[in-house]
């Protein structure tokens, strides 16, 4: 056993140095954008040097310019796009974007036409103003909406800009996030360690001690969810490993199901993975750190106690962030966005760690873990790695959340 812990590690640390790639590259469309202005409106001034800046931020896009108050076939032009457009009665700045034309300029209409451009960039659109330059014929369903569409992006204070097709991955992040946390392995040595806490006089030692724990605990996870991903990414698409992914997923699920069922009447409900005499050399470990009576010590002794509970922690949650990573990887996201979802992931897994920390260090006082919350524990990732097994073999696309 202590020997293929060593073997698991090293893969760990090995896939750590494998670098982030993505096999899906989109070809960049070339965006057409048709600007009509005056000289003498500052609105039509303002939007221009916007559109200068979008040209050097965006490589792919072409503006062309068309100043209606001088150029009497300009103007002409402007009569015909708004009739087109169906804006008789718009003045400048109009700008038109592929299926879309848009009057007058302020915040939002900056935001709006990055939008299109990010839009049209990955996806195939039609030029109506190409088409009416050309004489073709153009069709109701040529005409676009600047509504929300799949893989935009809304704006948001203080945070900026979102895609929205990541909002589904935002939601996942937290809710398995949270139902991992739901952990009795890892729950019972908090409980145990923030009781021999309580008992001693020094109480900046003891907050020290208890944060270093979680915090180790948080970094030590996120680098076996960055292994994880790292691998995940490199076998996103062979089908067979996907599905042998999602058969392991089912049948963990299904054997928490059971195991719900099977402990309702059971007493004493907690971690199976650590028997009595691991659990008392752990009891021993944590009596000896909290005791030690050198910091530097007992500091390194908490992280040595931390890693070790988090490797045992993966068993006991049966592979909620392998799944989670897994659903990640389908995702062909930026290294950053990567982290980030990992860390929300890590902060909801650790809110109910740090809740019961914190309110027992302010009361004085902890309770242990009662059935009721193993149980829960139980279920809720059963039916969660169930149903996401699920979707791996049958319904892959709904997993890359494109409804």
């Amino acid at each position: 056993m202590k020997y293929l812990t060593k073997v698991f590690l090293f893969l760990l640390l090995i896939s750590l140095f494998i670098p982030f790639t993505s096999k899906n590259v989109q070809a960049i469309n070339q965006v057409n954008i048709y600007f009509f202005y005056d000289e003498a409106c500052p609105h039509c001034y303002d939007e221009g040097l916007y559109l200068d800046e979008l040209e050097i931020t965006y490589p792919n896009i072409v503006v062309t310019r068309y100043e209606v108050a001088s150029n009497p076939d300009n103007s002409q032009l402007f009569e015909n796009v708004k009739a087109v457009f169906d804006t008789p009665s718009a003045l400048t700045p109009y700008t038109v974007i592929g299926g879309v034309a848009l009057v007058g300029y302020n915040d939002q209409i900056s935001a709006d036409i990055e939008k299109l451009i990010k839009r049209y960039s990955n996806n195939d659109y039609v030029d109506i103003f190409y088409k009416m330059m050309n004489d073709i014929p153009i069709l109701n369903s040529d005409f676009d909406s600047i509504e929300i569409q799949p893989g935009d992006t809304i704006y948001i204070k203080y945070i900026g800009d979102i895609n929205i097709d990541a909002l589904s991955l935002f939601v996942a992040a937290i809710v398995v996030g949270i139902a991992d946390g739901f952990n009795p392995c890892a729950m019972w040595v908090l409980i145990f360690l923030i009781t021999m806490l309580l008992n001693q006089k020094n109480r900046k030692k003891s907050w020290i001690l208890g944060i270093t724990f979680l915090f180790t605990s948080a970094l030590i996870y996120f680098l076996i969810m960055v292994a994880w991903l790292n691998i995940a990414i490199q076998v996103t698409t062979i089908v067979w490993i996907r599905i042998i992914i999602g058969l392991v997923a089912l049948f963990f699920g299904g054997s928490h199901i059971i195991k719900f069922i099977k402990d309702s009447k059971k007493k004493d409900i907690g971690c199976e993975v650590t028997d009595q005499v691991q659990k008392k050399k752990l009891i021993d470990k944590i009596k000896k750190i909290v005791l030690e009576q050198k910091m530097f010590i007992a500091l390194i002794g908490i992280i040595t106690l931390a890693i070790s509970v988090n490797l045992v922690e993966l068993a006991c949650s049966a592979g909620l962030p392998l799944l989670f990573t897994q659903i990640l990887a389908y995702h062909h996201l930026s290294t950053v966005a990567y982290f980030g979802y990992i860390l929300l992931y890590i902060l909801f897994f650790l809110i109910d760690d740090l809740a019961i920390f914190i309110i027992a260090m302010i009361t004085l006082k902890v309770t242990g873990i009662s059935n009721k919350y193993s149980r829960i524990s139980t279920i809720v990732g059963g039916i969660i790695m169930f149903v996401i097994g699920f979707l791996l073999i049958f319904f892959p696309a709904i997993i890359m959340f494109n409804f």
